[in-house]
């Protein structure tokens, strides 16, 4: 299964560099956009995926309904499309496989930088082949967060304010406007911490199992029947600070 994803991946890699003089926008609505090169790419992974006889979750599917199978793909063919559309480089693939509420395995496509993340429950993370590990930073005032607003977050003064105060406590913030690639980040020890309110399960599908596998800590919390996630991810050691600062 890891090997069907991985090639799902890179055909959905090829796809996105036919698009890249022209996105191709079909919606810009309040703070998403949706783009051709999105509807592709999911086109041709599911072509990949199919054959499994697996259900399919995806950012791009209005079939999704309310409860997760016990065995799914869960995939976002292009996360970060805002990034995309203007050339930002940081946008990539994510292919995800579930199993009773947990991933098993994960890939994820860093497009523009040609990099490949994979990972299988109990196998350890790798990028490019090569084991990746968190970071070994234990304080919160040296950590690195990398965090994000996402598309169906939480914009008001208040929230925004609160959670201002949090981040505080970092050395620095990183934002890229891509969790996946955001997670990736801090499985291969760059970052230290990531957290998001509100983001997409299929955003961070494949990414929380690549933080576990390089020797991580994660949480993870459904907002009611929706497909929004409370989510943080880091290294063990500084994982409790994390989750007292930054779980409401």
């Amino acid at each position: 299964m890891l090997n069907i994803a991985e090639i799902a991946a890179q055909a959905a890699v090829n796809v996105a560099f036919e698009f890249n003089q022209d996105a191709g926008i079909v919606s810009s609505r309040d703070k998403d956009i949706k783009t051709l090169a999105d509807e592709k790419m999911n086109d041709v992974i599911y072509t990949h995926l199919l054959p499994t006889g697996i259900p399919i979750i995806s950012e791009e599917s209005n079939r999704n309904g309310a409860l997760i199978p016990f065995k799914c793909w869960i995939i976002d063919p292009l996360d970060g499309t805002f990034n995309f559309t203007r050339a930002y480089p940081f946008y990539g693939v994510s292919i995800s496989l579930w199993e009773n509420d947990k991933p098993v395995i994960g890939v994820v496509k860093d497009i523009s930088n040609s990099i490949g993340y994979s990972v299988e429950k109990g196998c350890g993370a790798k990028m490019n082949g090569k084991p990746i590990h968190v970071s070994t930073i234990e304080l919160l005032k040296n950590a690195v967060l990398t965090t994000g607003f996402p598309s169906g977050g939480d914009y008001s003064t208040d929230y925004l304010l609160s959670f201002v105060t949090s981040v505080q406590k970092f050395k620095k913030i990183r934002a890229i406007g891509s969790a996946a690639l955001m997670l990736c980040h801090v499985a291969q020890g760059i970052c230290d911490v990531y957290y998001e309110n509100d983001i997409y399960l299929w955003d961070v599908a494949a990414g929380l199992l690549l933080v576990e596998e390089a020797g991580g800590k994660i949480y993870l919390r459904r907002k009611g029947n929706t497909w929004k996630y409370e989510v943080l991810a880091s290294n063990a050691l500084v994982f409790e600070q994390a989750s007292e600062l930054l779980i409401k």
